[in-house]
């Protein structure tokens, strides 16, 4: 239990390491130029309080030595004068100011029609290759997968839709749920709370089946080789591990999820941030992404959306498994011989709850990156989205905007997702989790 409360806390440090650390030493420097999200990827000018020829530039801090510095001891940072406050969340969400275009022509063409259904086949051959390339009797951990991802993910659409809106509409951000939602109902009809459906099911249905197949049929093969590993040195022996195998066969299924599911999420995004994006279906969105920004449109938020899968993975899985196997060995432990369909309903659900919670707190970084990175045309880097947020009025909680939102999203779409799979799992004859 101590290597598991562990392990979250570091999963949720470990998603701002490579994206913060160079950021958080450059907030020494002071700066009173505050990067817009109009102008991600330029770089500044900056306005200093003192003439240029008075700033003091040490060998320590650029490597090179001032002959006419006199004085001798620790070198320092210059400092500029901060005159004004921390842009507003307001300006890191930037929804866009123009009139969208409902008009557009996104009708597709016979031959469009052909390039984006060989796409789509090709996509679907190739995932039914790793199903036919797996082991045998391996495609029912890819059919429950894909089954409980769909499934799980369509049902709560609503609450999803609200905790995006909240992420990048700055008239929603500071209020409630409820508010939130009542608001958009009111403004758009009820059938805003369903934006994204089509996407959602469809994405959701390659990424499950992906991540769960890869996950379940990695654990095996890793734990031949750690042990092997492991057997090389006693040092190496913390490899021959359970927990690190579970650890890495989700680092592997999260980073193919995220392939999987990029562009369809990245669609969804868009319709749920951008109501009017298109007057026609989901299909027609995608369509016309494609035309204004080519497959770079599908694929800008890769990196957040890494970001998000590898921690929600990990913690998701591993966690479900780990505490699905303690609660059942403390329940044989105890005494009791056989395990009532009671039982096997109570504890997986007991697991997928901490699984939801854990998943959701260690995924809500990334998830909040992804979310303002897809929300608009334009291509704004993940390293500048995270400058931005770091520097807005908001810091490092604004990269938990929604988080209460969010956690009744997980909460309800994590929780039906690993009892489905569950389910689903001993409907086709595989032991339940945990046993």
């Amino acid at each position: 239990m101590r290597i598991l409360s562990m392990y979250g806390a570091s999963l949720s440090v470990a998603i701002f390491l490579s994206s913060c650390l160079q950021e958080s030493a450059s907030l020494n420097v002071r700066s009173s130029h505050r990067a817009s999200p109009h102008i991600i990827g330029r770089n500044p000018q900056i306005s200093l309080s003192v003439p240029v020829q008075d700033l003091q530039l040490k060998a320590f801090s650029y490597g090179v030595e001032n002959d006419s510095e006199g004085q001798s001891g620790p070198s320092s940072f210059f400092t500029i004068n901060q005159t004004e406050p921390s842009p507003p969340w307001s300006s890191i969400v930037a929804p866009p100011t123009q009139t969208i275009d409902t008009t557009e022509n996104t009708n597709m063409t016979t031959v469009e029609k052909i390039r984006v259904a060989t796409v789509l086949g090709c996509a679907m051959s190739a995932i039914l290759a790793i199903v036919l390339k797996s082991s045998p009797g391996s495609w029912r951990y890819f059919l429950a997968g894909g089954l409980c991802a769909a499934i799980s993910h369509t049902i709560p659409t609503p609450v999803d839709v609200v905790k995006t809106r909240k992420q990048v509409d700055p008239t929603l951000t500071d209020v409630s749920f409820l508010e939130a939602g009542r608001r958009i109902v009111k403004e758009e009809g009820f059938s805003a709370l369903w934006a994204g459906l089509g996407p959602t099911t469809f994405g959701y249905l390659l990424e499950g089946a992906i991540k769960f197949g890869i996950y379940e049929i990695l654990k095996p093969a890793l734990k031949f080789w750690l042990s092997r590993i492991a057997s090389v040195s006693t040092s190496l022996a913390f490899m021959n591990s359970q927990f690190v195998t579970f650890v890495l066969s989700g680092v592997f299924s999260g980073l193919a999820a995220s392939f999987v599911l990029c562009p369809m999420e990245t669609l969804r995004i868009r319709l749920v941030a951008e109501p009017n994006y298109t007057s026609g279906n989901w299909i027609r969105g995608g369509f016309k992404i494609l035309k204004k920004e080519g497959v770079h449109g599908f694929t800008k938020g890769m990196k957040p959306m890494i970001l998000k899968q590898v921690p929600y993975t990990v913690t998701k899985n591993v966690s479900f498994d780990m505490f699905a196997k303690l609660f059942y060995s403390t329940l044989l432990a105890s005494g009791a011989t056989t395990i009532s369909n009671g039982m096997k309903f109570a504890i997986p659900l007991a697991s997928a709850v901490i699984a939801s919670v854990l998943s959701s707190l260690t995924s809500q970084p990334g998830d909040t990156i992804l979310s303002l990175s897809c929300a608009h045309d334009g291509d704004y880097r993940t390293r500048d989205i995270t400058r931005n947020i770091l520097r807005s009025d908001r810091g490092i909680a604004g990269f938990f905007v929604g988080t209460n939102t969010r956690l009744l999203h997980v909460g309800i779409t994590v929780t039906i997702q690993l009892l489905i799979y569950d389910y689903v799992k001993r409907l086709v004859g595989i032991a339940a989790t945990g046993l």
